[in-house]
Formats: structure tokens, C-alpha cells, sequence
């Protein structure tokens, strides 16, 4: 049986995986480690400074919170794009 893990991201948009949801995070999709991973870090965009940080494209140009949160609802709308057996979109 292959591991499944949750991508979800932060107010500040940096996106991190793992087996449970932190508090206060924002859950993106779950599925298979592997191909979680690997949508998430094709779709994603890397930080400016370390060029490894995964984040929420938009969230870290947002004037404010609320165009934070509509830059993760179009993010979950473009990941349920590539929902599939083993991928799946939260929310999408």
C-alpha cells in the first residue's frame, strides 16, 4: 500500500506535506506521497529567496487576506484539474 500524506499551505502561502493537518492550515489535496508531491512542486511556486520553498502562487503578492484566500481557491481549482486515482483536490 503506497503512503498518503496532505498538502496544505499557510496564511503566508508556503505549502508543506504531511500525515495530519497543522492548526490553522489550509488543506490543498491528499493522495499518494509521490504523485502529491509531484503535482504540487510542478504547480507551485518557488520562493524568491531560497528557490526551494514551496508557495501558493499569488498568496505572497496579496495586498491582504482576501486576495490571499483567492489565490488558494484558484490554486485548489487548478489542482482539481489533475485529480486522478491516487490525487485529489480538497475542495475542488
Amino acid at each position: 500500500m503506497k503512503k498518503t500524506i496532505t498538502a496544505y499551505c499557510f496564511a503566508s502561502g508556503h505549502i508543506d506535506f504531511g500525515n495530519t493537518l497543522p492548526e490553522g492550515a489550509i488543506a490543498l489535496a491528499q493522495g499518494e506521497e509521490k504523485l502529491v508531491r509531484d503535482i504540487i512542486t510542478v504547480t507551485a511556486r518557488l520562493s524568491r529567496l531560497d528557490n526551494v520553498t514551496l508557495f501558493v502562487p499569488g498568496v505572497p503578492e496579496a495586498r491582504n487576506q482576501r486576495e490571499g484566500i483567492t489565490a488558494v481557491a484558484h490554486y485548489i481549482q487548478r489542482l482539481g484539474k489533475d485529480n486522478q486515482a491516487g490525487f485529489r483536490a480538497l475542495g475542488a
